[in-house]
C-alpha cells in the first residue's frame, strides 16, 4: 500500500489495523469481481428524491430536452450532515447496480447526502437523453454537478451556510475515469475545483491498456457479458429514437460487434466527435493529462487490486511517481475488479467512507 502525508492519523491507523483480506468463498480476483452479480440486494434506501439534470445535446451548446436522472439519498439526521457525495457507475451499469447502491447506503448511514447519478443513456435515463455516455462525457457531468450545486444551495442553504458542506465524488470502475476527466476539463474560476474530493475504485486510467486486457482469452466471458449490456443499451436508445426500425444495415452492424474495442470504434468514438478509436482512447485516458493539470484536481483517493482481471493496476501504481500530496493511493494484492469483499463487508466502501471523513 502507498500513502502520503495528507492522510489524517486516524485514517492511517484504520488502514494499518484493517488491511484488506479476502473472505471465503470469494477467493481470487475473478470471484471477487463477480460476487456482486451473485448477490440479491434486499436493502432499500429510505429517502430517495428524483432529480432531473438538464444537459446539452452531445457536441453542442444547445439544450434539446436531454436529461440525466439522479436519486438523492439523505441521512436520517440532516443536522449532522457531513456533505454530499456524487456516485457514478461503470461500463454498461446504472444506479441499479448492487455495488453502487451498497456504497451509497454506507455513506448515507454515516451522515452524507448521496446523489446516485445515471450517466447518459443508462438505466432509468434511457428515455431522457439521446446517445450514450463515454469515458470523457465531461460536458454532461460538469453540467449535472453545477446544477446539483445550485440545487443543494437552494434546498439546504441554511445548513451549507453554517457548515460549508463539501461535495465529493465516488467513481466505480469507468465511473471514476469519467469523474476524473470532468475534473480535468472543468474551467477553474478563481481556483475553484469541480469537486472537493474524489475517490476512484478500480478505475482505468489508460483506456487502450484496459481494452487490451479485457480482450485476453481468459476474459472472453467477461467481454461477452459487458458487450451484451452495451449492445442492448445502444439498441434500446436507437430504437427509442426510431433509428432501428426499417434499418437492417444498422441492425446488422450492432449484431456483428465482437469486442468492446470494435464497439468503441464504430459507435462511441464517432458519436462523441473523436477522429478514431486511437484518438478517443488517448484523449479520454486521464493518465496522459494528470501531470499537466494537477492544479485542477481535488484531494484524490485511488484504490486498485493487483489481481484485477479487467483493468491493469500499473497505471494507478505509477501515479506515485508524481509525488503529489493530494494523491492517496492504495494497491492491494487481492480484491479483483471493484470487489474487495472481506469478512466485514466491502473493504473499499469502508475505506472510501473513512477517507471522506478524514479529509
Amino acid at each position: 500500500m502507498g500513502k502520503n502525508n495528507s492522510i489524517s492519523t486516524s485514517f492511517s491507523d484504520y488502514l494499518k489495523n484493517k488491511p484488506f483480506r479476502e473472505v471465503l468463498p470469494w477467493i481470487g480476483g475473478d470471484l471477487q469481481t463477480l460476487r456482486d452479480t451473485f448477490v440479491i440486494d434486499f436493502g432499500k434506501s429510505k429517502k430517495n428524491k428524483k432529480i432531473f439534470f438538464p444537459i446539452n445535446k452531445i457536441l453542442s451548446k444547445k439544450f434539446e430536452c436531454d436529461y440525466l436522472l439522479g436519486f438523492l439519498e439523505l441521512p436520517e439526521n440532516l443536522n449532522s450532515l457531513r456533505g454530499f457525495v456524487i456516485v457514478t457507475h461503470g461500463l454498461g451499469g446504472s444506479t441499479k447496480r448492487f455495488g453502487l447502491r451498497r456504497i451509497s447506503r454506507k455513506l448515507a448511514n454515516n451522515g452524507f447526502g448521496v446523489l446516485k447519478l445515471n450517466l447518459r443513456g443508462s438505466g432509468s435515463t434511457r428515455y431522457l437523453a439521446k446517445g450514450n455516455y463515454c469515458a470523457r462525457c465531461s460536458s454532461d457531468v460538469i453540467s449535472a454537478i453545477n446544477y446539483f450545486k445550485k440545487f443543494i444551495n437552494l434546498q439546504f442553504k441554511d445548513l451549507i451556510k453554517i457548515n460549508n458542506l463539501p461535495i465529493y465524488g465516488v467513481g466505480l470502475s469507468l465511473g471514476g475515469t469519467i469523474l476524473l476527466n470532468a475534473c480535468l476539463d472543468y474551467d477553474e474560476n478563481k481556483g475553484e475545483k469541480l469537486l472537493d474530493g474524489l475517490a476512484c475504485v478500480s478505475s482505468p486510467l489508460d483506456l487502450s491498456s484496459c481494452s487490451l486486457c479485457i480482450e485476453k482469452s481468459r476474459n472472453y466471458i467477461y467481454q461477452k457479458w459487458l458487450l451484451h449490456r452495451l449492445k442492448n443499451q445502444l439498441w434500446d436508445g436507437l430504437n427509442d429514437e426510431g433509428k432501428i426500425i426499417n434499418n437492417e444495415k444498422l441492425r446488422k452492424k450492432i449484431r456483428s460487434l465482437k469486442s468492446i474495442r470494435e464497439f468503441d470504434q464504430k459507435f462511441t468514438a464517432p458519436s462523441w466527435g473523436f477522429n478514431s478509436l486511437e484518438d478517443y482512447y488517448v484523449k479520454a485516458s486521464p493518465i496522459f493529462r494528470i501531470h499537466n493539470s494537477i492544479k485542477k484536481l481535488p484531494q484524490m483517493l485511488f484504490i486498485h487490486a493487483k489481481d484485477d482481471p479487467w483493468v491493469p493496476y500499473k497505471d494507478t501504481l505509477n501515479l506515485r511517481k508524481e509525488s503529489i500530496d493530494k494523491f492517496t493511493i492504495f494497491i492491494t494484492k487481492k480484491g479483483g475488479h471493484n470487489g474487495f469483499h472481506s469478512i466485514n463487508g466491502c473493504w473499499s466502501d469502508e475505506v472510501v467512507k473513512n477517507w471522506f471523513i478524514s479529509i
